[in-house]
């Protein structure tokens, strides 16, 4: 099945989607089998002193930020690039393409998860650890169709999903904002979009992946957007 009928067999797939907001993502995530002692906490800014008050050691990003024009066009300037020049891709990256509607907070919160997988000690008998068994060697088109029918990580999702501190919308409704994951993988931190054609290598971490982290999401979304102040980022942590 090629990605034009993977899109096609889930058009009308759509989850309820995940609230900004971390404790969301840390029940959907332990529904998942995340152990105790990690947890997904709010990051407040991108000031030294605002970094400071996250919890260490920081093991993935999350962001959540409005599709604008401007993010549009950037992002297709970025593609051309990366497909002119290449780029180095660890072959120990999860990555899954989003064909599920609304499912973006999900999979990035499942990014961050399976990309830390022996970091955090997720076990095999658990739904995520489940999902990783499954898609560890399928490509990331094959990755993306298996998450529409991964029923128990579906169920976890929507029991999130609608214990927010905002009415969740219909699993159907246009969502405008999008969700995307930074982890670390052999030194290197990628940006990970199911939306885009593929993961992005934006260079070494230098040991600190919410430094780097935070310096693509001012370089990249924020400079590039600069009247949005739609910005909302997470980190998975220690508790």
């Amino acid at each position: 099945m090629d990605e034009e009928e993977v899109k096609a067999k889930h058009k009308k797939v759509h989850w309820v989607p995940l609230e900004s907001n971390p404790d969301m993502l840390t029940q959907f995530a332990s529904k998942g089998g995340l152990p105790e002692g990690w947890q997904f906490v709010d990051i407040f800014g991108t000031d030294d002193e605002l970094l400071a008050m996250v919890p260490q050691p920081v093991l993935a990003v999350t962001l959540l930020f409005e599709c604008s024009q401007n993010i549009k066009a950037f992002k297709e300037k970025q593609r051309e690039e990366i497909n002119a020049s290449g780029q180095t891709i660890s072959d120990d990256l999860i990555y899954m393409k989003q064909y599920v509607g609304n499912a973006c907070g999900t999979i990035a919160t499942i990014h961050s998860v399976l990309n830390n997988a022996e970091l955090v000690g997720l076990a095999e008998d658990t739904p995520l650890g489940k999902f990783l068994s499954t898609i560890k060697e399928k490509t990331p088109e094959e990755a993306g169709n298996m998450l529409a029918d991964a029923a128990d990580l579906h169920e976890a999702s929507q029991e999130s999903a609608q214990g927010g501190q905002t009415a969740a919308p219909e699993a159907t409704a246009n969502v405008d904002h999008h969700f995307i994951a930074f982890v670390e993988k052999g030194g290197d931190v990628y940006e990970l979009d199911g939306a885009k054609a593929f993961p992005v290598n934006h260079g070494k971490s230098e040991g600190d992946l919410l430094k780097k982290a935070i310096s693509v999401v001012k370089t990249n979304f924020m400079n590039v957007d600069p009247d949005s102040v739609q910005f909302n980022m997470m980190a998975l942590a220690k508790a």
